[in-house]
């Protein structure tokens, strides 16, 4: 059975910095904390719909950040403390997919470092790393722009299913979070086993890497009710250019769960349960990578 998603005519990206401070000349902070090339782009967009800047007093605001998670905790709780938070929101046509956000992001984070303050991913609810990448053609996925993460229940003794119990719990449901401002429905992966949290994760990741193309082009796209996903989705995803497995590719089968959301379970033909499947049929390293850095190597002439 066949899904269609529907890609709007534009998407909206917007992130909020949190801080204590007095904003002065944003435009010009931003103009001297990021790279010349992020720094031109940047400035030709600001004051206009694809890029536009808003400061508010955190009891008037329009976002509310009480709920703000990140990896750093201290960085969370500053943000949900803040006294006054400057937004960055993008309105883009899907064409202009994924730089715009990029951009966007950009520019959150150089606020941030001028203010002293922490940048949150609106879409996610969580605070982003300092990090800039250089370039919006370094764009890859991987990069946070998801918001999925694993939960901690093995680590805080919540669930303590063995390891090699297949089918011995269901505690794991992994939704995105930010794959709507690439036009796309988000995804999640449902009623996992613990200790096959990791492998259904790079699921997720591999089949939004599959799915982002289509995010640049607006309308009605008919897909296959069973996705094949390839090294080159995976490898693509983490912005690596040499392929991760070796195998040929997988199969997953796309269902409905609810409005711009799509479910992720194994093919039709599988004989088994959804955790046999990821214990069975993936290649060793989507069972083992939870993080990648990118290819920043130029590649061969």
């Amino acid at each position: 059975m066949r899904v269609t998603i529907t890609v709007p005519e534009e998407t909206t990206a917007c992130f909020v910095v949190a801080t204590d401070r007095e904003a002065g000349d944003l435009a010009a902070a931003v103009r001297q904390r990021l790279p010349v090339p992020l720094a031109a782009a940047v400035s030709g967009r600001l004051d206009t719909p694809h890029l536009k800047l808003a400061r508010h007093p955190a009891g008037n605001s329009p976002w509310d950040l009480t709920e703000v998670t990140g990896a750093d905790e201290d960085d969370a709780e500053r943000a949900r403390q803040a006294t006054r938070h400057i937004g960055v929101t993008s309105v883009l046509p899907v064409g202009d997919l994924p730089s715009g956000p990029h951009l966007a992001r950009a520019t959150a984070r150089a606020i941030a470092d001028s203010l002293c303050g922490v940048p949150v991913d609106i879409a996610t609810g969580r605070t982003l790393s300092p990090t800039n990448t250089a370039h919006p053609e370094d764009f890859v996925l991987a990069d946070d722009w998801l918001g999925t993460v694993l939960p901690p229940y093995r680590n805080s003794g919540r669930c303590t299913v063995d390891e090699d119990d297949i089918d011995g719990c269901a505690c794991v449901t992994l939704k995105t979070r930010g794959l709507r401002r690439f036009g796309l429905p988000e995804l999640e992966i449902a009623n996992v086993a613990c200790p096959h949290d990791l492998a259904a994760l790079n699921v997720l990741r591999t089949t939004a890497q599959r799915l982002l193309p289509l995010g640049r082009h607006p309308g009605d796209h008919a897909l296959p009710g069973e996705l094949m996903l390839t090294s080159a989705d995976f490898s693509t995803f983490w912005g690596h250019r040499e392929p991760m497995w070796d195998d040929g590719p997988i199969e997953v089968r796309l269902t409905e769960v609810g409005p711009r959301r799509l479910g992720i379970r194994p093919p039709a033909g599988f004989p088994g349960t959804l955790n046999e499947w990821l214990w069975d049929d993936l290649p060793p390293v989507l069972h083992e990578l939870l993080t990648s850095e990118p290819d920043h190597t130029p590649p061969p002439n």
